[in-house]
């Protein structure tokens, strides 16, 4: 029968080469990633720890470095299974250049660690990466419980901008409870550019307070940051949603004498509130709309839809 193994050993946590450290391409990718994603979630673990100021110790540029790591490690306050998942996704790392998992396995083998802490140490490494499609195949998987979720979700945002579907893919699946602002509004956002009407009921699931400036955001949105190919419809999806009297007030208020005056057709998109809502004299009393077109919004797309929405109603 072999020795019980202790992870407190370095050089059986490293048996494969006790004097291994990780190399200069190894070094200098992982501080790139770490400054384009606005710190590494490995560094979030290990303060989870215990570990103060992570970046002290990671990336490891020695193996006298990997040492003191493994130190901090092991020495850190929290249950042995955390302590062990950290040093798995070191070896993840030392995994990478050889296209197999040797190391990582064998440790997750002798170790005993969880699956879920494998799948979950093995979805924050790929995060790291800014590998976001592989990131997520782990992340979202049934067994884990969220943690840093917030965190998760604004990088999933704010670095794959062109493909919002994995911020949405990561939110639907997992359904996290959000607890910080700028992830709720980083989530809005990317709901609010794939569908007008979906950020708009996610408005009303916000808190009171929180309310009136999404709906605010939601408006900016759609007249800022459509494309040209579809601001037309975006708009008139905007000015036939179903407002409260409240909401109402609050569309013309921001769009009249808050910061949505600055949007370029701003009043326009007002006016044409007005009309598809049967107010024909106050839209009349709106000046200042021209036909020039605006990124593909202009007054005729926008009276025609609406004049089609309300049909015999507009002769009234």
């Amino acid at each position: 029968m072999g020795n019980i193994f202790d992870y407190h050993n370095f050089d059986e946590v490293f048996e494969f080469d006790p004097e291994c450290a990780y190399d200069d391409d190894t070094i200098s990718s992982i501080e790139e990633n770490r400054k384009a994603i606005e710190g590494l979630f490995i560094e979030r673990v290990m303060k989870a720890l215990g570990i103060k100021r992570p970046a002290k110790f990671y990336p490891p540029k020695s193996n006298g470095d990997l040492r003191n790591l493994h130190k901090a490690i092991v020495e850190s306050g929290s249950a042995d299974t955390q302590k062990i998942s950290v040093l798995y996704y070191l070896l993840l790392e030392f995994d990478y250049p050889t296209g197999a998992r040797d190391y990582s396995t064998t440790l997750e083998q002798r170790a005993f660690l969880p699956a879920k802490y494998q799948i979950y140490m093995k979805g924050l490494w790929h995060l790291d990466r800014k590998e976001f499609e592989l990131a997520l195949q782990y992340l979202t998987h049934p067994s884990l419980i969220p943690t840093f979720a917030d965190e998760i979700l604004e990088v999933l945002v704010r670095h794959s901008s062109k493909d919002l579907s994995l911020a949405l893919v990561y939110h639907h699946t997992v359904q996290p409870a959000l607890t910080s602002r700028p992830a709720i509004e980083c989530l809005f956002s990317a709901v609010g550019r794939t569908s007008v009407t979906e950020a708009f009921y996610f408005c009303r699931g916000q808190p009171e307070y929180a309310q009136r400036h999404m709906f605010e955001m939601l408006i900016a949105l759609v007249l800022n940051n459509s494309s040209p190919d579809t601001i037309a419809a975006r708009s008139v999806e905007l000015v036939n949603l179903p407002f409260t009297k409240e909401e109402e007030g609050w569309f013309e208020d921001y769009l009249l004498r808050g910061d949505g005056r600055a949007l370029k057709k701003g009043r326009d998109t007002l006016m044409m509130r007005k009309i598809g809502t049967g107010n024909f004299a106050e839209s009349l009393s709106l000046k200042g709309t021209h036909n020039r077109s605006i990124g593909g919004l202009d007054w005729n797309t926008l009276s025609n839809a609406v004049e089609d929405g309300l049909g015999p109603r507009l002769e009234i």
